[in-house]
């Protein structure tokens, strides 16, 4: 039986739909605003369909599909709305639900609407779960092309082969679920699913059922066994992200499970054998969660057979520009707009921006860049990123700060030099260029102050004074 929220803040309207979908065999749970439905989406088991009103007391229809789709991606939503209009179809379908219903309808056109949307989350609960992605042993979804990226790329070529237990740390926005699917897609478990979870987006007794899945009774609304996420990978991948918010009791099971490859459902006796490549994730300093009592060290060490640190956008700053045209090419097809690529000062500008967001904040730019954009090339105008003036320079790290105590003006110069190159990758020459002095000039000032950087090692330059 398919399980339904719905949310109407008109009693006998809601009423009247809530008895006409339960005489279809659906079982319904009604909600009279949305502050109550995004309540049962917390507590209550996942829902199969939402259908929620556009504008309702307290939280709004979009607001219950945004919550709806965050506690479990895969729900399927359908939104009633009186304002039939363009816009309010847009923001429905923005905010992630499948289609809208304009009111007055009749209950034979909602129920046709229903029946479309549930085949539709069947399939794609299918898609995702049970049918591989095309894979060709190669990083096609990873841009990258910095000397830490290609680190990377050839870490995930040795370990992706093995069967073994990868934790990717890194901080948000940075990609570290691009890097759990290339790890699968090039590993013997390509041809099995890949099957994701976000641990912090679920409260903890969600979490477990949605990990270890349920037997019909094991709690209110279990009103069917269900699989967890472990079942669904079986011969396949689980990439468990921000497992450094999962609770002690869950780390405890997630345990067991790497141990014995076995668990039970909750609720259920039955001892269900699985095998599963974990992959986890998460932007937290573990070993600082381990001495605060937050986090398991047994799990840590189970966890951390090899490990896979991927830096921030700043530190890696080559990596920008191939990343920005990545972007722009994707968002120009999408959007049918002819534009080649970037001016010289936009470069610099996203060059030189600090991107606390990482990646995903440089995604978000391009996308507005494209949609802002009304020549054939971007420029810094179109680019809008907070805390960058006209020449590109991020105010958030383009300041030196003096000490109270004063310093000498040659300790000044130095702390000086050294931002230019933290800022332009520890490149000399664009270092020399953002000081507007020489690269000769930038030589003798590195050799001066005995400025050192582990890749200059190798095939530093003589100098020439």
């Amino acid at each position: 039986m398919k399980k339904i929220l719905l949310a109407e803040d008109e009693t006998t309207l809601r009423e009247g739909i809530a008895e006409a979908l339960r005489a279809r065999d659906y079982e319904v749970v009604e909600a009279p605003d949305g502050n109550s439905a995004i309540q049962k989406l917390e507590e209550e088991a996942i829902f199969d369909l939402v259908i929620t009103d556009m504008k309702m007391p307290g939280a709004s229809g979009v607001d219950v599909v945004r919550r709806a789709r965050m506690v479990n991606e895969g729900t399927i939503a359908l939104v009633m709305t009186a304002y039939g209009t363009v816009e309010g179809a847009v923001e429905a379908m923005q905010a992630g639900a499948f289609d809208y219903v304009p009111k007055p309808f009749s209950l034979e056109a909602l129920e046709i609407k229903v029946r479309t949307a549930l085949e539709h989350g069947r399939l794609v609960r299918k898609l995702q779960i049970y049918q591989p992605r095309i894979a060709h042993g190669s990083f096609d979804n990873i841009v990258g092309e910095s000397l830490r990226m290609k680190e990377i790329f050839r870490t995930i070529e040795k370990v992706a082969p093995s069967g073994a237990t990868i934790l990717v740390l890194g901080e948000t926005g940075t990609g570290k679920e691009l890097i759990a699917e290339a790890i699968h897609h090039n590993s013997e478990r390509k041809d099995g699913p890949f099957v994701k979870m976000n641990c912090a987006a679920l409260h903890e007794s969600l979490l477990e059922s949605e990990l270890f899945g349920h037997e019909r009774g094991a709690f209110t609304g279990a009103d069917r066994q269900r699989m967890g996420r472990f079942e669904l990978a079986d011969e396949g991948t689980l990439f468990l992200d921000e497992i450094g918010n999962m609770s002690l009791s869950t780390q405890a099971k997630v345990l067991r499970v790497l141990q014995e490859r076995e668990f039970e459902r909750l609720g259920g006796t039955k001892t269900v054998k699985v095998d599963v490549r974990l992959i986890a994730a998460t932007n937290k300093d573990l070993e600082d969660a381990i001495k605060l009592k937050e986090f398991r060290e047994d799990l840590y060490y189970r966890l951390n057979v090899v490990t896979i640190q991927v830096p921030p956008l700043r530190e890696r700053k080559e990596d920008i520009i191939p990343l920005a045209s990545h972007f722009l090419n994707k968002f120009c097809m999408d959007l049918k707009k002819p534009i080649r690529g970037f001016t010289r000062s936009a470069v610099r500008a996203l060059t030189r921006h600090h991107w606390p967001g990482n990646i995903r904040e440089l995604e978000n730019t391009i996308e507005r860049a494209a949609l802002m954009c009304e020549g054939k090339e971007v420029d810094v105008k179109d680019l809008n990123v907070p805390g960058l003036d006209i020449t590109g320079v991020s105010a958030a790290t383009g300041t030196l700060k003096l000490p109270p105590e004063g310093m000498s003006l040659d300790e000044l110069e130095r702390q000086a030099i050294l931002e230019a190159l933290r800022l332009n990758n520890w490149v000399q020459k664009e270092a020399a260029r953002f000081l507007r002095i020489s690269s000769r000039v930038m030589n003798y000032k590195v050799q001066k102050y005995d400025i050192k950087w582990p890749r200059w090692a190798k095939n530093r330059p003589a100098s020439n004074f």
